[in-house]
């Protein structure tokens, strides 16, 4: 046996109140026939047409506006200003150069290291394999060479932190300088220096070399501020010499003394130069 499907609710309502209309209408259109003579023709048309458009338009069913699917805003994430925000951002990045923004909007290479633990920013110094970035100890018999590959440095401030010896290394030459390497090293008091310190101990000997440093910016897009200022100090100070370029690229450091040192007298602040 074949089973009908009932009809909607609504549906059979609305069945049922257009069948209830046209039964008024019917007893309507007797009335006016049984009255022709009160009513013209022409009045009983117009009144019977505007009657049954007006119980038709009353009873269309209402539908609901259709409705769009909400449409997902994207999200922008702000650029990376330190190590740490791109960690954050890219949980998968790695030690290496990253694009980093100076404040949020300059776009500049930095190096981030230790990011599986607590990411920090070094600048990366490609004038060193030419020999340049080192901090001289020197003595009569010899010479103490730090070379700097990388130096810390903040992204928001451009604050060069000349104590971070992540990236340095004792080198084994440096033209005019014998360096003191291995075992030598173990009667010195001082084995490696600060980046940018200049350390001179001649022991009173007038030909003993200088203690020498040198910075170079060169391959960076930074130089040094010219608010940067040098200061000397130590026993006997002697010959002094601080030399800047006049893109504050490249600096230049000596003393000599018993021991003379010189250093900056100011943070290391580097400012941004427009390539």
């Amino acid at each position: 046996m074949l089973q009908t499907r009932p009809a909607s609710q609504p549906f059979l309502t609305w069945l049922l109140v257009v069948g209830g209309a046209l039964v008024v209408l019917a007893f309507y259109l007797g009335y006016v026939l049984l009255n022709q003579n009160a009513i013209a023709p022409d009045k009983v048309e117009a009144t019977t047409i505007a009657l049954v458009a007006t119980q038709i338009a009353t009873l269309q069913p209402t539908l609901p506006p259709p409705t769009r699917p909400a449409t997902a805003t994207p999200t922008t994430l702000p650029r990376p200003n330190s190590c740490a925000m791109l960690k954050e951002q890219q949980p998968r990045a790695e030690d290496g150069p990253q694009t980093i923004y100076l404040q949020g909007k300059t776009a500049v290479t930095l190096y981030c290291h230790n990011m599986s633990t607590t990411p920090q920013e070094f600048l990366t110094l490609p004038a060193t394999a030419n020999g340049a970035n080192y901090s001289v100890i020197s003595y009569p018999e010899g010479a103490i060479i730090t070379q700097y590959e990388k130096v810390r440095l903040n992204p928001s401030s451009l604050i060069i932190d000349p104590t971070d010896m992540t990236f340095a290394t004792l080198a084994e030459s440096l033209a005019g300088y014998t360096a003191l390497t291995g075992e030598q090293l173990d009667t010195y008091p001082v084995t490696i220096a600060d980046f940018a310190v200049a350390t001179g101990c001649n022991r009173n000997e007038p030909d003993a070399p200088l203690g020498r440093a040198n910075i170079d910016l060169t391959g960076t897009p930074f130089g040094l501020s010219p608010e940067i200022t040098f200061t000397s100090f130590g026993g006997e100070v002697q010959e002094t010499l601080s030399e800047v370029s006049g893109d504050g690229k490249v600096v230049n450091l000596a003393v000599n003394g018993r021991c003379g040192i010189i250093q900056p007298a100011t943070p290391l602040q580097l400012v941004y130069q427009q390539p």
